[in-house]
This record gives C-alpha cells, structure tokens and sequence, in this order.
C-alpha cells in the first residue's frame, strides 16, 4: 500500500494449535516462548488453553490468562495497558486465500479436506442478481449437493433450524457460506445444530453461551469454508451470533470448532456487495481496531496488529469510495479486517461501542455495520475524558494519519478522526438518521447496561444514564 510492488494474491497458511506467552525479561525486553518451550508450561495446545479459560474471543468471553486480569498499568510502549498476557494462534483459520476469484480456489479447497457433498448457504440478493453464486456452485460440479438462500439479517434461531434441517437432507459434509456476517455465524450455529440434533430453536436455544468456560464444547464439528462478501469479519472467530426470535437479543455461541477451515477473500466478489453494506461493515471493523486501541488491556503486541489494520482499512475504505471497481483497494480492506481479529485475539476488551452495537442491532434493527458508524465518535468523546483513556486513543490518530494522504497528518481527536470518516463515506452518523426516536433511548441504554462489555470500556459506567 506504499506504492511498493506487492503480490495481488496469495494464501496465508496458519493453523499452528499453540499459544505464546511473553512477559518483560529483568532487562526489559520482550520474551517470547514458543514450541520449544512447552516443558516449561509456555506452549498450550487449544484442549490446554481451553482449560485455562484463554480462548481468544475478544467479546463473547471475557476470559483470558489469569496474569491478564492484573490491575491495569503501564505497558511497555509508555501507555496505559498490560505487562504480560497470552496470545493464542489457534483461533486462527487453516487457511485465507485472498486476491484470488473462489470459483477457482474453493473446488481445492473442499478437495483438500474431502469433502464431497457441499451444502451452500447463500445471499438470496447475490443469487438472484448475480451470477456469482451459479458460477462457484458450477465449479463445484456435483460436489454442490444444494444451494439455500433462507437467512435473514442478525441470524435468528429459527432460520438456523431451518437451515440444518436442509443441510440434513442432503447429508451434507461441508457448509460454505457465500454472503455476509448473517451467513458466516448461521453456518456456525446450524454446525452446532446438527453436531447437538436440535431440531427447535429452544433445544439449539440450550447451547448458547452462559459464562461458563467450562462448558464450552471441544468436539469436531461438520468443516466450514466461508467466502465472505462483507467486512463483519465474523469468518475469523470460533463463535458466532445469534438472535432469540422471542426476546430479540443477541446470543453468543461458543464452539472450539466452529472456526471455518479455510477462508476466500474474493476482491471481485465484493463488487457486487451494496456500497453502504460494504463500507459500513468496513467501519465496523474499524470500530473493532480502534476500541482494541483504546483498551486499558492493550499490549504492544495488540497495539501494532491494530495499528496497521486500522490504516489499511482507512485507506481500503477511502479507496473503495473513491474508486468503487478498485479491487487493490477492497484487498487492502479484506486483509486490514484479517489484521483487526488478530489484535482483537491479543488480549485487549471491548467496550461501550460494542456493547450498545448489541443492542442497536436486534433491538431496534439496526444495520451490524450502522451500530458502530453511530456509536463509536460519541463512546470515544466520552472515554476521553478519562486521562488514561485519551492516551491510548492518541494511537488511533496516528493511525490515521498514516493513512493519511498530502500532509499526511490526520487533525483532531479519535472521534473526529471517526466521524470525519463517517461523513467521508457517506454512512450515518446519528442515531436518527439509523431510525432510533429519542423516546427510544433510555430502553436501548438500559438493555445496554446488561452487555457484559459495559464493564470493560476504558472508562467506568455507572448507570444507563452514563449510557
């Protein structure tokens, strides 16, 4: 992106099923302990790290290393954060094609892990205005066992229900998700469905996660592929979200296995993907770098993946806007969201943006991408009113600013710098304009004070007025 010559394409393989613990040395330098290291108790297999509560999901658990959970203080970068953690590199796909067209990768890829018999859960929109969708399931050959186009927006149970029963006749082996984060995660959950035989959306309703690290299923299940056409990113994590068709919540499920096998970033494909869904999905993973920054539970390891995820995707998006067929531009953004999970894995909490994302969305049916377009500016605002908080968030402006183009330097605080890239892309920037009435408000700050990420913002919430 430094007007270098660079590969269009390439796979990334990944997969190593281990953790790395680092903590400063008596010199101050950074000790990494790999493999090799695993008779002293530094390397953990995914079974290993399970038990220890360390599973790399930023949001859904909250749990990391028991070292983690010390009291916030210095980091070794002069800013507020923490001095030793675990970092684990098996929530990590096998593998993440990119800049490559996935009818030409993904007939390997199943061939690869043997499966023959493809159920294809897919975007009706792209199925029936494209013809993306007939093309991959042709590559496939009679692999393709059968193409479902049934999922709504914030994957509700009785969709997934629906969505396994189909995969069950045609005694499916593989899933592929071709379409956005609604897909990724119903894949994810019509998995755990057909792994538990739930057959109603109160007996898949048993499985969603309740806190317990405990209880967090290690079983295989069926292999997933997903071929993402959205920048929700929710392809890079082993769990999914789900929303009770009742109460209008969201659920977390949390499955070991449940992250997909292999993942196809197409740069093509997401041409076809509606501008305002694709930017504003774009900023979402923005919202997930920049609150990543911003965490009083920040490393100089987090802090760099999400440096430079956070510029990749600022100059990704400016470009995507700028020139729409710009397909350099959409790989800069679909590797920038790979770079943003990475951090996000790294030990650092989420906070209020996120939080209130979770309700704005089921609740109030709010666009995923939307929630953080119109929560984010105003989350950072408040926070920086905390010093420790404003410190960390003088990180998310330098990262503008290298992304930056002419002067080079990005003006104002993080939340201008949010904002003003909001209103560049041409995405909401106010509750109203997302379709949230005043009258609304204390009912969505009141549902928010029971996201568990009210308790990890980088600067404390008192009540849902705070909200």
């Amino acid at each position: 992106q430094d007007q270098m010559l660079l590969s269009p394409l390439g796979t990334l393989q990944l997969g190593g099923n281990s953790a790395v613990r680092w903590a400063p040395t008596s010199v101050g330098a950074h000790a990494y302990q790999g493999p090799e290291a695993a008779a002293g108790g530094h390397c953990s297999t995914p079974a290993a790290t399970l038990g220890s509560g360390a599973l790399c999901l930023a949001y859904a658990l909250r749990s990391y290393s028991r070292r983690r959970r010390a009291q916030s203080r210095l980091a070794m970068n002069g800013l507020p954060g923490v001095t030793q953690g675990t970092v684990n590199t098996h929530a990590l796909p096998a593998q993440v094609h990119w800049g490559s067209r996935a009818a030409q990768v993904l007939p390997d890829t199943l061939a690869k892990l043997g499966c023959k018999r493809a159920f294809l859960m897919v975007s009706r929109s792209l199925r029936n205005e494209t013809g993306e969708v007939e093309e991959i399931a042709k590559s496939l050959g009679d692999t393709c066992a059968l193409v479902w186009d049934g999922m709504p927006a914030h994957t509700p149970r009785d969709a997934v229900i629906d969505a396994a029963k189909a995969a069950r006749s045609v005694d499916a082996d593989v899933i592929v998700t071709i379409g956005g984060g609604s897909l990724t995660d119903g894949a994810k959950a019509v998995r755990i469905a057909l792994e538990t035989n739930a057959t109603t959306p109160e007996e898949l309703g048993q499985y969603c996660f309740k806190g317990d690290i405990a209880a967090v299923k290690q079983t295989p299940l069926l292999p997933q592929v997903t071929i993402p056409t959205t920048l929700s990113a929710g392809e890079f994590a082993p769990y999914a979200g789900c929303t009770d068709p009742v109460s209008k919540t969201k659920e977390t499920y949390v499955w070991l296995d449940a992250l997909p096998k292999a993942i196809i970033l197409d740069p093509e494909l997401v041409q076809h993907t509606p501008e305002w869904l694709f930017l504003s999905t774009g900023l979402r993973s923005v919202d997930h770098c920049t609150e990543c920054l911003c965490s009083l539970s920040g490393n100089p390891y987090s802090d760099g993946l999400a440096s430079a995820a956070l510029t990749l995707l600022v100059r990704g998006l400016r470009g995507v806007k700028e020139k729409p067929k710009d397909a350099a531009a959409r790989s800069l953004c679909q590797l920038g969201i790979f770079q943003a999970v990475q951090a996000c894995q790294s030990g650092p909490k989420m906070g209020a943006s996120h939080a209130i994302g979770h309700i704005l969305g089921p609740a109030f049916d709010v666009p995923h991408g939307y929630t953080s377009c119109v929560a984010l500016p105003g989350v950072l605002r408040w926070n920086a009113e905390e010093p420790e908080s404003a410190g960390r968030q003088q990180l998310v402006v330098e990262a503008f600013a290298r992304a930056a183009t002419g002067s080079g330097v990005a003006p104002g605080s993080a939340a201008d710098c949010v904002a003003g890239l909001v209103s560049e892309l041409g995405l909401p920037g106010s509750l109203a304009e997302v379709g949230v009435k005043r009258s609304q408000l204390e009912d969505c700050a009141q549902r928010t004070m029971h996201d568990p990420l009210v308790q990890t913002n980088p600067r404390k919430i008192a009540d849902w007025k705070d909200v």
